[in-house]
């Protein structure tokens, strides 16, 4: 980065005080360099993984749980396991019962301590039982559903997460819940298994890049205000005709530095509040040209 000292000087400063930065340059200067060098300045210590568990009390309002990096595999393992196990004992009970029931028929009848009617009964009896074992298996299987979702997993990064949001839209950057056109009958996939973490969750304890931030739309930088004060955000479907946008989950970590760019004629169009909030906790800095 030849010319860009003060740059570099600079980023050395927000990487150790973890505060937002502006970078106002134009294009070729090596503002996406000067961000990704950013990253690799930030602890990995820091790093979690987001896990997403289905609600209860209410399915279309999944909890987030934010656990130490490596453990989220492990979570899911073992709720893999039971979820086999649990599965296994059911077609076991669903194989054995209806067979049972289907001897005791048989030896009775073969004795003669009960009639040829009685024992007709006891087959057609056998035939419910099988079909509410096949349905009761059916439904053990469905305890998969409960197993977590990984919504990010850090186990193997070795450098703090960066995010280049540059022209991402609104699912990409803020997260989003895909539709699901099965909503009834026990077909459809759970609410939890639905989400999608957004680049803003991604980047959580790393670096978001935005070039060109005057180019987002006014909804998506009045949501990117309100994440850097709460550093926390809710995940929900973007699309109002999707069912996706019925399921909002409980409020997920987003707590990233931030690396927004773009030339001197755009930064006019930059949400006031935005700038503002950069410059009173960071840095706005003017690049060499």
């Amino acid at each position: 980065m030849i010319g860009q000292e003060y740059s570099i000087e600079l980023v050395k400063k927000v990487a150790t005080q973890k505060r937002h930065v502006m970078l106002v340059g134009e294009p070729g200067t090596g503002k996406s360099m000067i961000a990704a060098a950013l990253a690799n300045k930030l602890p990995v210590s820091e790093l979690k993984d987001l896990l997403c568990y289905p609600n209860e009390n209410d399915s279309h309002n999944p909890k987030i749980k934010e656990v130490k990096a490596g453990e989220g595999k492990k979570i899911i393992e073992e709720a893999k396991i039971n979820a086999a196990k649990a599965m296994g004992a059911g077609k076991m009970i669903g194989f054995l019962l209806p067979m049972l029931w289907l001897i005791l028929a048989i030896v009775l009848w073969r004795i003669n301590y009960i009639s040829d009617t009685v024992f007709g009964a006891m087959l057609i009896v056998s035939g419910f039982i099988m079909i509410a074992a096949a349905l009761s298996t059916q439904m053990m299987s469905k305890q998969k559903v409960y197993t977590p979702k990984l919504l990010i997993d850090n186990s193997k990064k070795k450098n703090a997460p960066f995010e280049d949001a540059t022209g991402a839209r609104a699912g990409a950057l803020l997260g989003d819940v895909l539709h699901d056109p099965l909503q009834s009958g026990g077909l459809g996939t759970p609410p939890h298994a639905r989400v999608i973490p957004g680049m803003i969750h991604k980047a959580n304890n790393g670096v978001i890049f935005i070039d060109e931030i005057a180019t987002l739309s006014p909804k998506s930088q009045q949501e990117l205000l309100t994440i850097l004060q709460e550093k926390k955000y809710s995940i929900t479907g973007q699309s109002e005709l999707s069912s996706g946008a019925m399921v909002r989950t409980t409020p997920a970590p987003c707590n990233f530095i931030l690396v927004a760019a773009g030339n001197y004629k755009d930064l006019e169009k930059v949400h006031p509040a935005i700038r503002s909030r950069i410059r009173g906790s960071g840095y706005e800095c003017y690049m060499n040209v």
